[in-house]
């Protein structure tokens, strides 16, 4: 239960009963009673580890639960998986009476709940469930006595129940913020009771009831629920139960006598939960007055009336509920339902109960009916899509409220006809707040064709116009009875079926409101007509529109709009290549929106028009290709983006300042300045605007005039994203006039090497660029080089960048920090070994936030090797070792390093290190302790400077003759750890090397507490070393060990004098690294030749010649958990030799006192060194194992037992702790193969037991 818990939240613990006064029984039924009390220490808070002493908290007795330990964990994982104080009820923990050895759950319940207990099982678990999902500001849902009730009065009454209203003395609970920070009573609350009948056995129906109800409601906004449910009384003259609810208006005749109708009423109430809402109600027809009949067909009659006490509103200056008297409302009589009950209801649900339109339908409707029930039936249903007082009502039309008709357009579907609507469209006048018509409105009738008997076309076409256009309603023309659709604007036709229904459906695809509606424009609205532009296969020109486009969120036209018009050659006959045309456009929010399509009356050529307003006289190249990629690129863009440059044609001659900068044999830069320079979207304009006299880079294509698709493939190597979140930027392409060359038209402005190869990578890790960018350096940049170090693959130097890095320093903008220290790895040899300088290059990272950054390549004019420039944060004097492969490894990690607090691994040199002194020795090491000088570079916050930890203590590991070993040197290192915290393997610093032996030298964190054999001897710890803590040290084990298996890593000699501590105290905590990594491995290592380790942590199968698993490890872990449990190393009475070995691989195991050690525990031990590997856990659940011995109540007994066995054996003396260890018992790690030579070999990993491996000799 602990491990859940969260920051914020209240632990979970084991309260003595010895810590509660003052405590008064409060309730009480079979299977419980309550008690309320004060907690002396209190409950601790998670986030401050604090006790909140003197805690009024409530104590609940589970009745002879003293044998039922499942009963009461089930009771308490009924309560919310996380104990955070916001809960109406938090469980603190689980107490026990030593008088009646009850078990007692303690609860944060403060409140007086004196008679919360019903006295029936089932309804006080179901009032609590509901409870436990209550958070501190809802409304507490309660059992509440019958005598809390006065004046008590009947307000209505149906065969099911009986409603009245009273006053609640009391009143509900709810959290009062303000004043006490604490659960308080509103006093005298007016309330509904709501009286089931004949319900006192029927519990499940009444839990059935409540369900209907919402769980929670928060109190600040309980009042705006119609409905809120405070909780459960019983009549105690009838045992009838009663649903307390907080209608306290009158709705005296709620009840209309039908269950089912009622039923649903309720339901609808109960959806109430805003004040804005209307209140669904039953109500007496002789509330109404003044009936009219108004309209009808054979389903229905519609009248208006009053109502004369109004349906119910929200007053928010008295802060309740009202009723809007003599309200003139609409009555829908619907014929023949007086059996249909479920049909009644099916039609309400039609309806919204929120914001609906009619429900102040006061205006005249007299005519709505069409006579035919499905086109009424459609207008009810559109109509009750309007949800908001802007919606457009939309309603059957007499035909003669049309004057003035006169036609404009048509095809062979439909007539376009203009009018004149005499009553107009009915809209929402704000000031006098309610529906007026707009008299006399010019509209646009659209007459479907034979439609007279096609009422389902007729519903499709309104389904598919209401999204073009404003449609106001359907009409019918009484000659032809071709049924009409009322609207605000017409779509002009353009007589060819094609290009209509392609309009209609681009049309339907537009879901933005910001979109401009695609149509169809007639030639004749474009003035100002010039040509801009043409080559063989289209003709530009700009123009203005009269009308201009329209705006879907407005539905007005932005008049006199200059547009681009895009004349098709020869389209006349060409419907589908016209309309693939315009697919190519994006529709919504491109830097091309098409407006629509037009036709030139003298050549019949398809116009499409664009919205494109800025000055692109000459963006025709002349060159189809060419202008069609343009073309595209535009497409291709997000319209008013700051970050957007229009890609563009640009002619020769607007650049002047035209400068050589660098030239190879495929192409030629220049730098220049483009007079007019590139168009980009300016936010405070709202306009595009130039950017003028820009400098810019020219890449001229040698010989590109007749090879357009490597032109077009250069343009699309170039970034497509965004302008200024990258920083290669091409502003479009030119061609030179003299050579015909095409040339790229770029913002970035590296030089090239010289060498394509070089050259591409460079541009391909500029693609890819976050906030550092790669390029190619000069070398004529660099000054104050001085050499650094040196061995056979490179020579390093230091130095100072003149122009400096380009970073993205602000967002979106980047710029050059100049003068920059910076790091030459000048790679020897290199000028004809490319790839391999780009694979070096490739292993660095481009992230300011690495350690290694690398800026990008340079080379050196005397000798053409390759540079790699590189981030130059630190001293690194001594950098290189002299080794090739030291100095390689040093750099695969340090380029691993990515997060600004991990260890940054380095070589130190051995004069660093002072007061050098001995601390131990194992089978292949000698181990120091030294002070470092300098110490480790550490950063204290991202972008800070690195700084050393001077006069660090660390631990020197010196390897034996690891000048000739450095693979296995390397190897040890890598299986270190360079994080900072949380982990559990020894942190590692940098290697070093002794200058008299030259044996190197493994520089790693000092654990001051030595080896864990070492450490449970000294300061008395063993005597402190109780079970909790056994059991902490080994989760930090099998968290390292975990670590190791997560990387596919094998430890291969994991035993006690490689479990290091931090400290050589038990207190203040324990902190324990895995250590001596000298023999870790990947899995699946094939060397089979020798191995090595402690005999008795090696694992049987290992010892007959398998190879080392992650299985071996847990093996081991089990005679680590032996040597915790018992303080004694295994198998220490014995000479560890071949006859060990025999017993070992026998099954033989150390032997257990099984009283001193919890059951549980040897249980997972046991597991652990199983002789079949695949019996054993893994390092996951072996940590999940731990834990749950650790915190699982179920173990608790056990362990407690086993602690009272230590303590009574401890031993008073080391004298009396001293164990006869066998001479021959040897727990450092030595070669083993010498005592495993007789055993049987291993066969596979499929023998389900040991015997069935043994091969006959």
């Amino acid at each position: 239960m602990q491990l859940n818990t969260g920051l914020n939240d209240v632990l979970f613990e084991w309260i003595p009963y010895s810590q509660f006064s003052e405590i008064t029984e409060i309730g009480k039924n079979e299977s419980i009673t309550v008690y309320s009390a004060v907690w002396r220490d209190g409950p601790l808070c998670n986030t401050s580890y604090k006790r909140n002493s003197n805690k009024e908290v409530a104590l609940k007795c589970l009745h002879n639960s003293r044998n039922f330990i499942e009963l009461v964990i089930n009771k308490v994982e009924k309560y919310p998986s996380r104990y955070r104080n916001f809960w109406f009820i938090t469980i603190y923990g689980i107490s026990q009476n030593p008088d009646t050895n009850d078990y007692i759950l303690v609860q944060n319940n403060s409140i007086n709940l004196t008679n919360w207990a019903s006295e029936n099982e089932k309804i006080d678990d179901f009032i609590q469930e509901r409870q436990f999902k209550i958070r501190r500001r809802d409304v507490v849902f309660e059992w509440i006595p019958y005598n809390q009730f006065n004046e008590i009065k009947e307000t209505g009454k149906n065969s099911s129940i009986t409603v009245y209203s009273a006053i609640w003395k009391d009143g509900p609970l709810y959290w009062n913020e303000q004043i006490k920070k604490k659960y308080t009573r509103n006093l005298n609350k007016e309330i509904a009771l709501k009286c089931l009948h004949n319900t006192q056995n029927s519990v499940e129906f009444v839990m059935n009831e409540v369900g209907k109800y919402h769980i929670r409601y928060e109190w600040g906004n309980s009042d705006h629920s119609f409905h809120v449910l405070y909780g459960i009384s019983q009549n105690p003259y009838t045992n009838d139960y009663i649903l307390v609810q907080n209608n306290s208006i009158n709705l005296t005749n709620l009840a209309s006598g039908n269950e089912t109708i009622d039923g649903f009423i309720q339901e609808m109430q109960l959806k109430v939960n805003n004040h804005s809402s209307i209140i669904f109600e039953w109500i007496p027809y002789n509330q109404f007055n003044k009936i009219i009949e108004t309209g009808k067909n054979s389903s229905i009659t519609v009248y208006s009336a009053i109502w004369k006490d109004g349906p119910l509103y929200w007053n928010e200056q008295n802060k309740k509920y009202a009723r809007n008297l003599n309200k003139e409302i609409a009555l829908k009589c619907l014929h023949n339902t007086q059996n249909s009950v479920e049909f009644i209801i099916n039609e309400v649900k039609k309806y919204h109960i929120r914001y609906e339109w009619v429900q102040n339908n006061s205006i005249n409707l007299t005519n709505w009916t069409s006579g035919k029930e499905t086109i009424d039936g459609f207008i009810q249903e559109m109509q009750l899509k309007v949800n908001n007082h802007n919606g457009i009502i939309f309603e059957w039309i007499p035909y003669n409220q049309f004057n003035e008709i006169m036609e404009i357009g048509k095809n062979s579907s439909i007539i376009a006809y203009s009018a004149i609507w005499k009553d107009g469209p009915l809209h929402w006048n704000e000031q006098n707040k309610k529906y007026t018509r707009n008299s006399n409105r010019e509209i646009a009738l659209k007459c479907l064709h034979n439609t007279q008997n096609l009422i389902e076309f007729v519903i499709n076409k309104v389904i598919k116009d209401e999204r073009l256009s404003i449609l106001y309603g359907i009409s019918q023309n009484p000659d032809t009875n071709d049924y009409v659709l009322a609207q605000n604007n017409l779509a002009w036709t353009t007589r060819n079926k094609k290009i209509d229904d392609f309009i209609q459906e681009v049309q339907l695809k537009i879901n933005d409101t910001n979109t401009i509606t695609f149509e169809w424009v007639q030639y004749d609205q474009f003035n100002e007509i010039e040509e801009t532009g043409r080559n063989g296969s289209v003709t530009l020109y700009s123009a203005l529109w009269k009308d201009g486009p329209l705006y879907n969120i407005s539905l007005k036209r932005d008049s006199n709009k200059k547009v681009a018009l895009k004349c098709l050659h020869n389209s006349q006959n060409r419907i589908k290549f016209v309309i693939n045309e315009v697919k190519k456009y994006q529709i919504e929010n491109g830097w091309y929106t098409i407006c629509g399509i037009s036709q030139d009356p003298y050549t019949n050529d398809y116009i499409l028009v664009q919205n494109n307003s800025v000055n692109l006289t000459n963006w025709i190249s002349g060159n189809e290709i060419i202008d069609n990629l343009i073309w595209e690129m535009q497409l291709m863009m997000k319209i008013n983006n700051p970050w957007n440059t229009v890609f563009e044609w640009i002619p020769f001659n607007q650049f002047i300042k035209i400068k050589e900068k660098e030239k190879n044999h495929f192409i030629t830069v220049y730098s220049a300045i483009w007079q007019n320079g590139p168009l980009h979207y300016n936010n405070n304009k709202d306009e595009y605007i130039r950017n003028s006299n820009e400098e810019v880079a020219l890449k001229c294509l040698h010989n590109s005039q007749n090879y357009t698709e490597f032109v077009i493939n250069e343009v699309k190597s170039f970034s497509k994203k965004e302008f200024s979140k990258n920083i290669h930027i091409i502003y479009g392409i030119s061609q030179n006039p003299d050579t015909n060359d095409y040339i790229l038209v770029l913002n970035f402005i590296n030089q090239t090497s010289g060498n394509n190869k070089i050259d591409d990578f460079v541009q391909e890790m500029q693609l890819k660029i976050n906030d550092i960018v790669f390029e190619w350096i000069p070398y004529i940049q660099f000054y104050e080089v001085k050499e650094t170090n040196k061995n056979s693959f490179a020579t390093t130097y230091s130095a100072i960048w003149r122009e400096g890095p380009i970073d993205n320093i602000y967002k979106y903008k980047y710029r050059r920090n100049p003068n920059k220290n910076v790091f030459l790895k000048q790679l020897h040899n290199s000028h004809n070994l490319t790839q391999f300088v780009i694979n070096e290059a490739k292993k660095y990272s481009t992230n300011s936030s690495s350690f290694l950054v690398i800026y990008g390549i340079s080379q050196n004019p005397d000798t053409k090797d390759y540079i790699l420039v590189q981030n130059k944060l630190i001293n690194f004097n001594n950098y290189i070792t002299g080794s090739e492969k030291i100095d390689n490894a040093i750099q695969e990690i340090q380029l691993k390093i990515l997060k600004y607090d991990d260890l940054i691994f380095e070589w130190v040199p051995y004069s660093q290190f002072d007061k050098i002194k001995k601390i131990g020795k194992g089978g292949f090491a000698t181990i120091y302790s030294a002070i470092w000088r300098d110490g480790p570079l550490y950063l204290e916050s991202q972008g800070e400077n690195y700084k050393r930890d001077s006069f660090k203590e660390v631990a020197l590991k010196c390897l034996e003759n690891s000048q000739n070993h450095i693979n296995e040197l390397l190897k040890e290192v890598k299986a270190y750890s360079t994080k900072p915290t949380h982990s559990s393997i020894l942190k590692v610093y940098g290697i070093s090397q002794e200058p008299c032996t030259k044996n190197y030298i493994i520089i790693l964190h000092y654990a001051a507490g030595g080896s864990f054999d070492h450490w449970v001897n000294i300061n008395e710890n063993y005597k402190n070393f109780n079970w909790k803590k056994k059991i902490q040290a080994l989760l930090y084990i099998a968290s390292g060990l975990r670590e190791l298996h997560d990387e596919q890593i094998v430890h291969r000699d994991l035993h006690t004098r490689n479990i290091l501590f931090n400290n050589p105290s038990i207190k203040p905590y324990i902190k324990i690294y895995i250590s001596d990594m000298g023999l870790c491995g990947e899995v699946g290592n094939l060397d089979k030749t020798k191995f090595y380790g402690v005999i008795p942590y090696v694992a049987p199968e290992v010892l007959r010649g398998k190879l080392y698993t992650k299985a071996a490890d847990i093996y081991s872990f089990g005679m680590i958990m032996y040597f915790v449990a018992t303080e004694r190393q295994p198998f220490d009475n014995r000479a560890h030799d071949c006859c060990l070995t025999l017993d070992i691989y026998n099954g033989i195991r150390p032997e257990i006192n099984e009283k001193a050690i919890p059951r549980c525990y040897i249980n997972l031990m046991k597991n652990c060194w199983d002789s079949n590997p695949k019996n054993r856990p893994d390092a996951t659940v072996l940590s999940r194992a731990l834990s749950s011995i650790s915190i699982n109540n179920l173990y608790k007994a056990e362990i407690e037992e086993a602690e009272k066995h230590r303590i009574l054996h401890l031993s008073s003396s080391k004298v009396d702790r001293q164990v006869n260890t066998h001479p021959q018992a040897i727990y450092t790690s030595r070669l083993l193969n010498p005592f495993t030579e007789n055993l049987p070999k291993y066969i596979d990993d499929n023998s389900e037991c040991l015997d069935c491996a043994i091969l006959d000799e």
